[in-house]
């Protein structure tokens, strides 16, 4: 996949509607003070272990023959037991550190854990959508649309 691919396919998968791509996670540059993190989503588990085997490493420089087959060596165990038993922040941890210290992932899981407020990502993104006064609160149902607009521009 051609560098100009790449970045395409990222800048779909980060502007899809999380109802209709419900798998996903935020990731950004290792470096927090240089870098955004994004939410990207896709169809099923399936292609978002593509995307963290291939896409990602790629993003950031980790290139065939220059890292890439032993960085995805490295992560395909951690990658099939994320198939096999779902999300989980201890596997998410796990995975971490092998990134080769080019992207982190700070979360990874579904838009209904997000909006359901679930976990300490989802709890802290919804409240800093509804505001504190708000916070023990679900998402109210037809607040999807603006949601998913916030969590777009500064992800996290």
């Amino acid at each position: 996949m051609a560098k100009a691919e790449l970045f395409m396919s990222a800048a779909e998968a980060h502007e899809r509607d999380p109802r209709s791509y419900p798998y996903g996670y935020l990731t950004g540059g290792s470096d927090e003070l240089k870098s955004v993190r994004v939410f990207v989503w896709f169809r099923t588990m399936d292609e978002l272990i593509d995307s963290l085997l291939d896409v990602e490493p790629r993003m950031y420089g980790v290139e065939p023959k220059r890292g890439l087959e032993a960085y995805q060596e490295r992560v395909r165990p951690i990658l099939d037991r994320l198939k096999l038993h779902g999300f989980d922040d201890s596997l998410r941890a796990e995975f971490a550190p092998e990134a080769d210290g080019k992207f982190v992932v700070d979360w990874w899981g579904t838009y209904s854990e997000l909006r359901e407020g679930r976990g300490l990502l989802g709890g802290q993104l919804i409240e800093d959508f509804l505001g504190p006064e708000r916070r023990r609160q679900l998402l109210p149902s037809g607040e999807d649309t603006a949601f998913i607009d916030f969590l777009r521009p500064s992800a996290g």
